[in-house]
């Protein structure tokens, strides 16, 4: 029995597949603040191959004809919907006949790092796989995304010094906006699993953002907050493991790990301030727990900070 092997599509592939020029930023050999695009799509009855990708699309479409593929499952596009592409979860839109207009915008992890709480990941289908990828939307829903889309557009044409910001923060705004219109789709009676879940992360963001190294943060183990819960620490780890992927250790030093970004980006503190900050107790420690969610040291990622984006992406 032969098997199909599913490739994965680069930022580099998408741009050859479809026919566009390779953005400047792209046939850079560095690492740098990431990659961001965004476009109206007309496309005519066409398949677009099924496979993964190393990059984030969000696409909202105006209904009409087409098939969604995603993971072996087929949902049909029949009418307005906001579509979240999971890069590990292999993708492919069919439009059999006719045409279909839609925007879409795509962008790398380089571009969102350090912006997007994992909490806010645990919510929406652009990172958790396990959530529905497709968000139905009114006229009236439909036409609020679109001018997110259009301003983003606009923004990308523009010489606006600080456009990647903003850019950024409408993308932010997609993906808010798609978990908002998604949860009011969902029960409000939530299982017992998914109200620890959520109360889970709502105790762990209490605890941020760390304001001075003299009052650093406690209390951040697994049984602290299966405390809280008034749950076994057990069940707890069960229940994140099972919702989540991830275990109820991880998941807070993902945490710490993205606050640590945060202070190493927008604060003048030491390494050692932060690591105190943090509630290390020794900078080494702190050092060895970045790099191994990281891949670099703290020292190295703050120097890796570039404030300006290059002028055409």
């Amino acid at each position: 029995m032969t098997s199909t092997i599913i490739q994965t599509e680069s930022l580099q592939e998408f741009y050859k597949r479809t026919n566009q020029e390779i953005p400047y930023d792209l046939l850079q050999e560095r690492s740098g603040p990431g990659h961001f695009n965004v476009k109206l799509s007309h496309t005519i009855a066409r398949k677009t191959p099924y496979n993964r990708r190393d990059y984030f699309k969000i696409c909202l479409s105006n209904g009409g004809s087409g098939i969604f593929r995603y993971n072996g499952q087929e949902i049909m596009l029949d009418r307005p919907c906001l579509i979240f592409s999971n890069p590990s979860i292999p993708t492919s839109i069919e439009i059999p006949t006719g045409s279909a207009t839609r925007y879409y915008c795509l962008f790398n992890n380089r571009f969102i790092e350090g912006h997007i709480s994992p909490d806010i990941q645990y919510a929406c289908a652009l990172f958790n796989s396990s959530l529905p990828p497709v968000i139905w939307l009114t006229q009236e829903e439909k036409d609020k995304l679109h001018l997110y889309f259009v301003e983003q557009q606009l923004l990308l044409e523009s010489d606006y010094p600080f456009k990647w910001d903003m850019i950024r923060n409408l993308l932010l705004l997609l993906i808010h906006e798609g978990i908002r219109l998604q949860q009011a789709g969902f029960s409000q009676l939530l299982p017992g699993s998914d109200r620890i879940v959520k109360n889970f992360f709502t105790l762990l963001n209490q605890q941020f953002p760390v304001h001075s190294p003299e009052n650093p943060l406690k209390h951040l183990s697994p049984s602290h907050f299966a405390a809280l819960l008034h749950v076994h620490i057990n069940h707890l780890n069960s229940v994140m493991k099972k919702q989540t992927g991830k275990t109820t250790r991880a998941i807070i030093q993902e945490r710490v790990i993205y606050e640590a970004k945060a202070m190493l980006q927008n604060t003048d503190w030491n390494i050692a301030e932060i690591a105190y900050a943090l509630g290390f107790e020794y900078p080494s420690h702190f050092n060895k727990n970045f790099k191994q969610f990281a891949l670099v040291t703290p020292m190295e990622f703050r120097a890796a900070i570039k404030p300006v984006f290059p002028q055409y992406l």
